[in-house]
């Protein structure tokens, strides 16, 4: 049976692709942390937390974007990013709305991360104009 040289050759490539895909870490690759102050009770994702002050850490390597939330040396909820957004804002902060986060942005990344509003059904609430809370995450860092 006769082989074709650049069959061999196109399966040579692929394979090295894919192996180097398979290795390969991505160049945002990193951990962020950061603190934040809740003034009241605030819903995040499935978890209320009640008012004090926090700090997250968030590993950029983790599949689904996992934030860990503490309060002092315990970890007090594990939240999974959603959608996110990219952005070019400059500054880190949660937007809260009726005492539920509904964005999380971290400026390092450039990513707003939305958590939309769910009613009991699981569908989408429809946005109704509301006030809305910005409360400024500090000390954002970023780690590799």
């Amino acid at each position: 049976m006769k082989t074709n040289p650049m069959s061999v050759l196109v399966r040579l490539v692929v394979l090295g692709l894919l192996v180097a895909g398979f290795h390969a870490k991505p160049a945002n690759a990193q951990t962020l942390s950061g603190k934040f102050t809740l003034s009241s009770a605030t819903r995040w994702a499935q978890v209320t937390l009640p008012p004090g002050d926090y700090s997250f850490k968030m590993d950029a390597m983790s599949p689904g974007y996992k934030f860990t939330v503490s309060r002092g040396a315990q970890h007090v909820a594990l939240i999974v990013g959603r959608a996110y957004n990219y952005t070019s804002s400059a500054r880190s902060e949660m937007m809260v709305e009726n005492g539920t986060v509904r964005g999380f942005t971290l400026a390092p990344m450039g990513m707003t991360f939305l958590y939309p509003a769910k009613n009991p059904g699981g569908r989408e609430v429809p946005r109704e104009p509301q006030a809305a809370q910005v409360i400024p995450i500090a000390a954002v860092s970023v780690g590799r």
